[in-house]
């Protein structure tokens, strides 16, 4: 069979959803099956071009033996309205307009920008009668909302939207949402079938292996003590993280001198970060930015405790994928996240940290110096529990095994 691949991020950009589309490439292609790759040209987390890089309307490359198409967009270096919509539509332009003219596929899946590069994704499938299978990695205009981005639940634009979403994904052949708060709404507010729905969590490459030693070459890089207790944050450092809320805590840290915090990643909100520690003077907390993926590993092995906020409710509209690397690291996290998200449930059910659901600094503060007195055995023990649970539910193999069903069956219907 023939496939398209369209996803808005694809390596070497080190964004989860950019390693899913690859394994999802690669299998099919083990497979024997012809696989096309349609992708943005490499620019995340900092919205510039990758220097082995030249830019045109469409460049054809291939990766790992895999064809790639890379299409134009504009790049967006800030986290803002403007330059994320001129992002979106742009390669939703070119990326259409490449369906529309290469050889027809049999299936495409699709983990492209909402609303409108989907949109305009959709309409090209349409146009020629070819099956859909869209991943939903965000709920939107809910997220819009969430991130204060000038939509209110009450406003003419958030019900268009919201109505354009489900035009979208009614009319898709199968839709991959990855929690089941996401199934739930969109059954019961898109009013989308439930047997179009599967739930299907973004996996990690669980073929990483974890080296302590690196851990303190990333503590010796930063004079971080070796006995210190390190909290880390380890991901895009942009409006929906909510970092800032981790350094106000760090005020009320002053005199708790064996508590340090790193702040691993890059992205929009990174230079008010810088900012806020050179105001509050906090030489305790620090900045590893950039952070390579080969990074990863060791940065989280570096940690006594990995921390996840969220701003707002975001949490309820995203399941961010950072904690899962977290708790492959074998670390025990702290997030702050609305008590009925499937942040909260995940780490709930696999006893692998701690919920609170105030972004209070205060009592980031007191809940993070209480862990600090925990033991190093109490946490390890959490710490493992969290690893053993994504290996269980969340490994590479389990999942893009049932995406290739998916595909392969709705291929096989000849739609």
């Amino acid at each position: 069979m023939r496939f398209f691949i369209v996803s808005c991020v694809f390596p070497p950009e080190p964004v989860t959803s950019a390693g899913t589309s690859a394994h999802i490439a690669k299998e099919l292609t083990q497979q024997g099956h012809n696989v096309q790759v349609i992708t943005n040209f490499p620019n995340r987390p900092r919205g510039r071009l990758y220097a082995e890089f030249t830019r045109c309307i469409f460049r054809r490359t291939t990766m790992d033996g895999l064809p790639v198409l890379r299409c134009f967009s504009t790049f967006s270096k800030e986290s803002r309205l403007l330059s994320r919509f001129l992002e979106n539509i742009t390669f939703g332009l070119t990326s259409g307009l490449a369906v529309l003219f290469m050889k027809r596929p049999d299936v495409i899946y699709a983990n492209t920008w909402p609303i409108f590069a989907q949109g305009l994704l959709m309409l090209a499938c349409k146009l020629r009668h070819m099956p859909l299978v869209l991943s939903v990695q965000d709920l939107y205009p809910e997220s819009l909302v969430v991130q204060k981005r000038g939509f209110e639940k009450t406003s003419r634009s958030y019900a268009f939207f919201r109505w354009l979403d489900a035009q979208i994904t009614r009319n898709c052949a199968v839709l991959i949402v990855i929690s089941e708060k996401f199934k739930e709404i969109y059954v019961s507010d898109r009013r989308i079938p439930e047997n179009k729905i599967t739930v299907i969590p973004n996996w990690i490459d669980d073929s990483h292996t974890i080296v302590t030693s690196a851990g303190d070459g990333i503590r010796k890089t930063h004079d971080i003590p070796a006995g210190a207790f390190l909290v880390v944050y380890g991901g895009n450092i942009g409006t929906a993280a909510g970092v800032e809320h981790l350094i106000d805590a760090f005020q009320h840290l002053l005199s708790q001198e064996n508590i340090y915090l790193l702040l691993a990643g890059a992205g929009s909100s990174l230079q008010n970060c810088l900012e806020r520690i050179q105001k509050y003077q906090l030489e305790r907390v620090k900045i590893h930015s950039p952070w390579q993926a080969s990074d990863t590993f060791a940065v989280l092995s570096a940690a006594d405790l990995c921390i996840l906020p969220t701003q707002g409710e975001q949490s309820l509209v995203s399941l961010p994928s950072k904690l899962l690397s977290y708790m492959l690291a074998g670390c025990c996290v702290l997030a702050l996240a609305a008590p009925e998200s499937e942040i909260a449930r995940i780490i709930s059910v696999s006893q692998a940290g701690w919920v609170i659901s105030t972004n209070d600094s205060g009592a980031l503060a007191n809940c993070i110096s209480d862990i600090s007195r925990l033991s190093s055995n109490e946490r390890g023990s959490r710490g493992q529990a969290g690893r053993n649970y994504v290996l269980k539910h969340f490994s590479k193999l389990t999942n893009v095994t049932k995406v290739i069903e998916i595909l392969e069956q709705i291929g096989g219907k000849g739609g």
